[in-house]
């Protein structure tokens, strides 16, 4: 049996209902299908746009679909399924509620809507234009909908002249797809531009795992919080401070739902304030969870600010809690150093270390952080020094050696009790991989790893010609491919690299023009790999990486030149020097 939901809402209704949606750009369009196929209960979203939004967004779910009455009632102003009397509107639980969205897009594209709410195959297909339809149809498909908006604002050439560059707005089409995606793990999503996959999220994936799926190229150092009082939780997780100019990617959920709330975000930014300065951006990802009745979304066309009536109680508790968790953040570190020495059998260099843990963590980062700033000032300091190099060589690889990381930048270890080694991660990274594919790469076959699934990297017609041309130098790298087509295919790789760095190291590479039979050629590629696969600033490492990095740096017979130095030597009375 077809039972109709779809409803006309009252007058007296309307009227207490604030303006709905203003269709300004095709990321409104995709917000609002995909909230509509999330209220169908559905657990697989399909998401297909075609340049940029500009062409086509379509939607198609498996969700509950809709009977022939409320398909042509769908698109239709104030006729909704969510809310059916005036007490509704205090406690809404689902994404949508004014019944506009639809009417909003029938106004400024060509809407086709195909649906059915049974299992017989047997479906309803509208085409609407101008907010009428034009044609209907019956069509075999299964349970669920499929809508497509064509051409947004081909009626009103006006307002398009109003959207930004097609770079801008795909970037707002992926940022309301990450706002969906984050709250909403129990779906399977995939997300097509121009026919090609660009997102498939399986379902049921923890925040945790959705984040790093997602801003995978961020690689974030992430802190849980959670918080629990009375009728209020709060949980997800907040950011390590970075150092770096990448801008954070922040989000703030209510009962599932990304809002705006500049109150909140400052609260989130003070807290960080408070223990640390210097950083240049933080990312969150909170989600608040509280009584429907206490949250008013009906002061907002797209519902992304609300008003929260225990607003202040959920600031307090956010400032207090990211306090703590920086705080102990940063005591870890003093305590698993405080682990590393035994009072009773002290060596020398562990003895200047336990002088640092006399300092408070606040007090340690200050001095640390004025050493590297004054070392153009020192009266003395050591660059790629040999004889240098050859006694902290021969002193790494006969000592156990204590190291900490400072501003994800530097590890560092000290010496003789009389100096502070600073070494730069990266840096040194760089300098060990590119001796090793220098001094191995005519033993191609003991580096190589075979990797699971090929490995695909579309390219454009000047890289494949490029790629073409230093085939022979890759394979005695390590690196082991066929092209096919426009694509490069690559099935084994160097042990010392991770399949997750390749494809931004060849895209890196084949900026460079090869030419075949260039003796120049593998030099350059070994740079760029060493480059682009090196450890990068901002990584947290942990005290083993920071041993073997320390090892392997100082067992390398040369050190590449830079304008900058790999590591530096400071005399331990900088500290004393540098003492507020």
């Amino acid at each position: 049996m077809n039972k109709d939901y779809i409803k006309f809402l009252p007058k007296q209704l309307i009227n207490q209902i604030a303006a709905g949606e203003v269709i300004d750009r095709p990321a409104s369009v995709v917000r609002e299908l995909l909230e509509n196929s999330i209220d169908a209960n559905s657990n697989k979203i399909d998401i297909f746009i075609k340049n940029y939004g500009n062409n086509l967004i379509q939607v198609v779910d498996n969700g509950y679909g809709m009977s022939y009455n409320d398909a042509k009632n769908s698109f239709k102003k104030h006729a909704t399924s969510k809310i059916q009397t005036n007490q509704d509107i205090f406690r809404i639980t689902t994404k949508g509620f004014r019944g506009e969205a639809l009417a909003a897009i029938a106004a400024i594209g060509q809407l086709e809507i195909q649906t059915t709410n049974n299992n017989n195959f047997l479906g309803l297909q509208i085409i609407i234009e101008d907010g009428i339809i034009k044609q209907e149809n019956t069509l075999s498909m299964l349970k669920g909908t499929r809508i497509s908006v064509k051409n947004i604002f081909y009626n009103t050439p006006a307002r398009k002249k109003f959207l930004k560059s097609t770079r801008i707005e795909f970037n707002h089409i992926i940022n309301e797809l990450y706002k969906i995606v984050l709250a909403h793990r129990n779906i399977t999503y995939r997300f097509y531009h121009n026919d090609k996959i660009l997102f498939y999220l399986k379902n049921n994936h923890s925040l945790k795992d959705r984040i790093q799926e997602i801003f995978y190229k961020k690689k974030y150092q992430l802190i849980p919080i959670n918080i629990k009082n009375h009728n209020i939780i709060i949980n997800g997780f907040i950011s390590s401070p970075d150092l770096s100019k990448i801008k954070g990617d922040q989000f703030i959920f209510v009962n599932n739902r990304c809002i705006q709330n500049i109150i909140l975000h400052k609260t989130i930014v003070n807290a960080y304030k408070g223990i640390i300065n210097n950083f240049r951006s933080i990312s969150y990802f909170i989600f608040i969870y509280t009584n429907p009745i206490l949250i008013n979304w009906n002061i907002h066309p797209s519902k992304k600010e609300v008003a929260l009536e225990e607003l202040h109680i959920i600031s307090n508790l956010i400032n207090i809690k990211i306090k703590q968790l920086l705080y102990n953040q940063y005591r870890i570190n003093k305590e698993q150093l405080d682990k590393s020495y035994d009072s009773n059998s002290m060596s020398q260099d562990n003895k200047f270390f336990h002088s640092l843990k006399q300092l408070s963590d606040t007090e340690k980062i200050i001095h640390l952080q004025n050493c590297i700033n004054n070392v153009n000032i020192l009266d003395k300091y050591f660059i790629n020094n040999i004889d240098i190099m050859n006694k902290l060589s021969d002193y790494v690889f006969n000592n156990t050696i204590n190291t900490f990381q400072i501003n994800d930048k530097y590890v560092i270890f000290s010496w003789k009790n009389k100096y502070l080694i600073f070494v730069d991660q990266h840096k040194a990274h760089q300098n060990i991989l590119f001796e090793f594919f220098s001094s191995k790469k005519k033993r191609n076959n003991s580096i190589s790893q075979t990797v699971l699934f090929p490995i695909k990297i579309n390219l454009l017609e000047k890289e494949l010609m490029s790629l073409r041309n230093i085939c022979n130098d890759l394979m005695e790298i390590g690196f082991h491919l066929y092209l096919l087509k426009n694509s490069a295919y690559f099935y084994a790789i160097p042990y010392k690299l991770h399949q997750n760095v390749i494809i931004n190291i060849f895209k890196q590479i084949l900026t460079y023009s090869f030419k075949k039979g260039d003796k120049n050629n593998k030099n350059m590629i070994i740079k760029y790999i060493s480059k682009f696969a090196a450890i990068q600033y901002g990584t947290v490492l942990n005290s083993y990486q920071m041993e073997s990095l320390i090892k392997d740096f100082f067992t390398c017979k040369k050190i590449i030149q830079s304008h900058y130095p790999i590591f530096f030597i400071l005399k331990k009375n900088i500290l004393q020097q540098t003492i507020i």
